[in-house]
């Protein structure tokens, strides 16, 4: 099995609608390495972290996450991100330290509306783009902006964004929609990487990076499909250009 690498996960306890507790966390990372992931990044919801928490809160419990799995001789290792709803304050926020971008680097997630079509959205990405930073777009095929405007996303990546697929969209979990956006999506050149977008050990949105790799495999084939959740990814957790 080939190492894999997550950049969208909401396994911090406690924080959003993601992990309910530490032992949870725990549970999702044992799964993600049984699915040879050898690194996630977490990415709670900014919202929610300056909301109810704090950048501060989310750095300790990425700490204690990662002491645990230290102890328990996991070969694994959990990153800090966010995911970023797209506002007016965004630069403003990834300057003083409020946003976070994905370990650090310069790419950050970056999410859509999930409804409506404010008029800035696309001054956003472009004074991101020039500020530096290299958006990521999370889950294109399960937002309605996209299904609504598909030429927006193309735009958008030749502007120099990448996107984020999720893993389970691919086989159906998100219903039949979003699997046929995935496999559009995919066979048209739009996305980058595969995510798991996690929030849970077991049920609905738990962690599944290998079936959807599988399925990716059998819709772009072996070489394009490990880029997907092994290159691409790591050139984020790296820093570097994909």
């Amino acid at each position: 099995m080939i190492d894999m690498y997550d950049i969208h996960n909401h396994l911090l306890p406690g924080v959003d609608d993601g992990a309910e507790d530490l032992l949870e966390s725990i549970q999702i990372c044992e799964i993600a390495q049984n699915q040879n992931t050898k690194m996630i990044i977490a990415t709670p919801h900014r919202k929610d972290v300056i909301e109810n928490h704090s950048v501060t809160l989310v750095e300790d419990l990425v700490s204690k996450i990662n002491e645990n799995l230290t102890q328990k001789k996991a070969d694994m290792d959990v990153k800090l991100g966010m995911e970023n709803h797209v506002d007016l304050d965004l630069i403003r926020d990834i300057e003083n330290g409020r946003a976070l971008t994905l370990n650090n680097s310069e790419y950050i997630l970056v999410e859509m509306p999930w409804e409506g079509r404010p008029l800035y959205i696309e001054q956003v990405i472009a004074d991101l783009l020039q500020s530096g930073w290299i958006p990521v777009l999370a889950h294109p095929e399960r937002m309605r902006l996209f299904e609504n405007e598909r030429q927006l996303l193309w735009e958008f990546v030749q502007m120099g964004c990448k996107s984020q697929l999720t893993a389970s969209s691919l086989y159906g979990k998100f219903g039949e929609k979003a699997q046929r956006a995935s496999v559009d999506m995919l066979t048209e050149g739009l996305i980058h990487v595969i995510a798991t977008d996690t929030h849970m050990a077991e049920g609905q949105r738990c962690y599944d990076i290998a079936k959807g790799y599988k399925f990716a495999e059998q819709i772009i084939g072996s070489y394009r499909a490990t880029q997907m959740v092994q290159s691409n990814p790591l050139a984020i957790f790296e820093n570097q250009k994909m």
